[in-house]
């Protein structure tokens, strides 16, 4: 069996090995994509990071290129309005000197055209943009309003893309200029200088140094109300994911420009695999690092946990102090024990503490009182420990304490309930003590009648010494009448009679005491069996009351009774004897006032209820009233006889019946007995 229970512990544990083995990989996977993609994340958002810095940079350059070539091209316009303002009446070939010059430094210009109104009188380069030439800006609607605004208003204006007349799409910056040197009002320009901007060149020329092939890039107008505008440049859907954007000032309003690279944002780190191998490894090596310590760990737990099991298995108490005398560990039975202080117990509380806890708290019944010296007796004891002790708690239970010093200095202490032993040895020296008291009174009892049957059996031995006898022999030999002789005769026969009455009387009292002693030695011998049988109540009542009356009016005392005639299942002889042992027990008690007898009962139970109105038991007697031996008054000058056995007695014969008796007084005032028996009885062994 014990093989078999090893093995199975044993499996139990290889179990749990496996189990625990399982679920660490499981945490080292999940730990390892984890790892890995918190790693992932952080390589990602530095890569984006970084990427993101150089699209701000290269933001920043294709920003300020644009800036400077959108200057050059205000500069030339400006320097194109100087000379024309100066010379309005110059000729196409004059116009294109001027002008030419001022055109090659820009790649993105397409032409620089003059208009005079609302007609365009020249334009250089004029090769293939002939059919520009007096062209009337009223007649294109496309960019009349545009141009009206520029010419009424003065202002300088950017537009674009522009559908040109001679075909293509072009951004066109518009200047107005006045005749001569006049600076008019709004309203009074004589004419406008158009500078026609290529796309691609200017896109070209903006991003050539700062990797156009990278990017996809866009431009479109701000609107008055600081939304989006119309595209300018590119395609709309970069403004639709998160592009780096950029606004640059431009005559006429604000444009935006938007950048992102050509693959978008970076998505992976391009090392995920590798780091997730990394993670694993690293974490497979920690994972078997931390599952070393958890079965280490585990084990231990195990261990300690099967000897808190094992200790709080054990049905005394047991505790443990370390040297600093701090509690370690209590088990269950221990707090039982001690369920005043257990709020004060626990680990790392002090004994002392704990001591304290139970004193407020009136723990300790020795400690009435005089708490601080027992206190420091129960301090010294405990760190001075050598026989074990007894203490006695407030619930009446009591401890014997053993305590002993490990070598390491700590206390080991066991609580042992030794209540019910404590009990036996106060019962046992009561026993003692009643067996004393009881030979005393049985020696006194047996001498009493004892000495009366010997000294009137002598008397009657020697009849010749009784005057009675003397006063006869003197009337028969002085021959005296016959009267005298027959009251002479009649005084020696009542003194005869008084002498047999109390050897009668003593010899009665004799047998009581040996009945008493006889039927005490059947109950313990475990002998006397009952003779159930249906009987009436009534009628053993009766006969109790028959028996005793003569008692009673010797000593001039009612003995009523008040019983209904009831049909129980009893032993009647047995049943009478407890009753007899009871209501003369009541006779014996009461010098005035009666006894009375009376029943109530239900569908179970009827209840015999004895009065008296005797002189009562005191309350440190009452409880000990059925005991063997007992008395109320055990002096050898007490008033009444007895073995203290007939109530033990009864209480014995009324248990054998399935009954119980029980008993109040109240001193001075009298007694009530009351025996309570099921209507259906079975006999019942007495109890061992």
């Amino acid at each position: 069996m014990a093989e078999k229970t090893i093995g199975l512990a044993g499996a139990l544990k290889h179990r749990g090995i496996r189990t625990d083995l399982m679920i660490a990989l499981v945490l080292v996977f999940a730990l390892s994509l984890i790892v890995a993609n918190v790693v992932n994340t952080r390589l990602l958002e530095a890569e984006r990071q970084d990427v993101i810095e150089n699209t701000n940079k290269d933001a920043d350059a294709i920003t300020g290129a644009l800036r400077r070539e959108l200057t050059k091209i205000d500069v030339i316009a400006n320097a194109v309005r100087s000379f024309v303002e100066r010379q309005p009446n110059l000729s196409q070939q004059e116009y294109e000197s001027i002008v030419s010059p001022l055109v090659v430094t820009s790649p993105s210009i397409l032409a620089i055209a003059q208009s005079d109104g609302y007609i365009l009188e020249r334009m250089y380069p004029l090769e293939g943009n002939e059919a520009a030439i007096g062209l009337d800006y009223r007649d294109v609607p496309g960019q009349f309003s545009d141009y009206n605004k520029a010419l009424r208003t003065g202002e300088t204006s950017l537009l674009g893309p522009v559908e040109l007349v001679q075909g293509g799409k072009a951004f066109i910056q518009r200047k107005p200029f006045y005749s001569g040197s006049e600076q008019g009002p709004p309203g009074a320009a004589a004419g406008i200088i158009s500078i026609v901007l290529d796309r691609e060149p200017l896109l070209t020329r903006l991003t050539q140094d700062h990797g156009i092939d990278a990017y996809r890039i866009a431009i479109r107008e701000i609107a008055e109300n600081s939304g989006p505008g119309k595209l300018v440049l590119g395609l709309s859907d970069v403004f639709s994911g998160e592009p780096v954007t950029r606004t640059v000032p431009v005559d006429g309003g604000t444009w935006q420009i938007g950048l992102e690279p050509k693959g978008g944002w970076p998505q992976d780190s391009g090392v995920f695999g590798l780091v997730w191998v990394m993670s694993f490894i690293g974490c497979s090596l920690l994972g078997a690092l931390l599952l070393s310590l958890w079965v280490v760990y585990r084990s231990k737990r195990i261990v300690e946990d099967q000897l808190r099991s094992a200790i709080n298995s054990v049905d005394d108490g047991f505790v443990l102090y370390d040297r600093e005398d701090r509690l370690v560990f209590a088990n269950e039975k221990y707090l039982s024990y001690y369920e005043l202080s257990r709020d004060a117990i626990y680990p790392g509380n002090s004994f002392e503490n704990i001591l304290r806890q139970g004193l407020r708290n009136g723990q300790y019944e020795d400690a009435i009182g005089r708490e601080e010296e027992w206190l420091r007796e129960r301090l010294a004891e405990h760190r001075n420990p050598s026989d074990p002790i007894e203490q006695k708690l407030a619930d009446g239970r009591w401890l014997k304490i053993a305590e002993s010093r490990s070598p390491e200095g700590n206390t080991v202490g066991f609580r042992v309930d030794v209540t019910e032993l404590k009990e036996a040895r106060e019962k046992a020296e009561a026993a003692n003590r009643a067996k004393t008291d009881f030979l005393n009174i049985v020696s006194h009892e047996l001498r009493t009648p004892l000495t009366s049957v010997i000294g009137y059996a002598r008397f009657l031995e020697n009849v010749d010494v009784l005057p009675s006898f003397k006063a006869l022999e003197s009337v028969v030999h002085d021959a005296s009448t016959e009267t005298e002789r027959k009251q002479a005769l009649n005084k020696m026969r009542s003194e005869v009679a008084e002498m047999s009455n109390r050897i009668t009387v003593a010899s009665d009292h004799l047998i009581g005491l040996i009945n008493d002693i006889l039927d005490r030695a059947k109950l313990e011998a475990e002998s006397v069996e009952l003779a159930i049988k249906p009987t009436d109540l009534k009628d053993i009542v009766q006969s109790v009351i028959d028996g005793l009356s003569f008692k009673a009016a010797e000593k001039g005392i009612e003995l009523t009774t008040d019983v209904e005639a009831l049909q129980i299942k009893a032993d009647p002889n047995r049943l009478q004897q407890a009753l007899i042992n009871v209501v003369g027990n009541a006779i014996k008690f009461t010098d005035a006032g009666g006894v009375s007898i009376t029943t109530d009962y239900n569908d179970t139970h009827v209840r015999i209820i004895i009065r008296d109105t005797g002189c009562g038991i005191p309350d440190d007697k009452l409880e000990h009233v059925f005991d063997h031996f007992v008395q109320v008054d055990t002096s050898v000058t007490r008033r009444n006889s007895g073995t203290g056995l007939g109530l033990a007695i009864t209480r014995e014969l009324v248990e054998l019946h399935g009954g119980t008796i029980t008993a109040t007084s109240n001193i001075g005032h009298g007694s009530t007995f009351i025996i309570s028996l099921p209507l259906k009885v079975r006999a019942r062994m007495l109890a061992a």
